[in-house]
């Protein structure tokens, strides 16, 4: 163990200390649930200007947690998700979840993988009112890290519906999909938020037109609640 001895490395020492504190605070939380960012954008390719169209936007989503786990075929399955409160109605929550199914882990440093229907599917939850995106195309990088964790980036042209009131789903929408993500090995939570997407059911295959879009969940207030 080596002593601090000199009054400016002690200096040094204590100005080190709180910021190794808080980076190792931030790893832990991180690392406990893991974690990531989501952003997605409506492709919309009918109308660009008001009034003959909506004004393009995008959402970002802050992951509250991701984790992965290897299914009965060695196969890495990544699962993760957001809450957020309402603002109107606090019985009502947004809750958006996603999963990814892959092929084998890396068997070195990192791996590709190319995304095809239904190897991505998620749903967007506000209250009554739900959606459900399947991918089209795309394309994931899987890097190992340390303390069994995988880190990755994906992009991905995906197709949504929204359930109607009446029963059934809308038409199709497109979407872009991009994300980054820390997913640590927790099959439990994993399997969980796999079975709530699995729940809504599979979409059929893509139309071939897209339509124009809404917000995530089909409804408004989504919107300001996960700006």
């Amino acid at each position: 163990m080596r002593l601090v001895t000199h009054p400016r490395e002690a200096r040094h020492a204590g100005r080190r200390g709180p910021a190794l504190l808080l980076a190792s605070a931030c790893w832990l939380v991180a690392g406990c649930a893991g974690t990531g960012r989501v952003t997605v954008a409506a492709l919309d390719f009918q109308a660009i200007d008001p009034p003959a169209g909506p004004p393009p936007r995008f959402m970002q989503l802050n992951l509250d947690r991701c984790g992965w786990w290897a299914d009965e075929a060695g196969h890495v399955q990544v699962a993760m998700e957001c809450e957020r409160p309402s603002w109107l109605v606090p019985e009502w929550r947004f809750r958006f979840q996603l999963t990814l199914a892959l092929d084998e882990p890396p068997a070195g440093r990192a791996r590709d993988y190319r995304l095809g229907p239904r190897e991505f599917r998620g749903t967007a939850r506000f209250g009554p009112s739900q959606s459900r995106f399947e991918s089209l195309r795309g394309v994931v990088a899987l890097y190992r890290e340390g303390g069994g964790q995988f880190r990755g980036s994906f992009r991905m042209e995906a197709a949504r519906e929204v359930q109607q009131l009446l029963g059934g789903w809308s038409r199709q929408g497109r979407y872009l999909m991009m994300g980054t993500f820390l997913a640590v090995h927790d099959e439990t939570a994993g399997r969980r938020i796999a079975g709530e997407v699995e729940s809504v059911g599979p979409a059929p295959l893509p139309a071939s037109q897209p339509t124009t879009t809404q917000g995530l969940t089909g409804s408004g207030e989504h919107s300001r609640a996960t700006d």
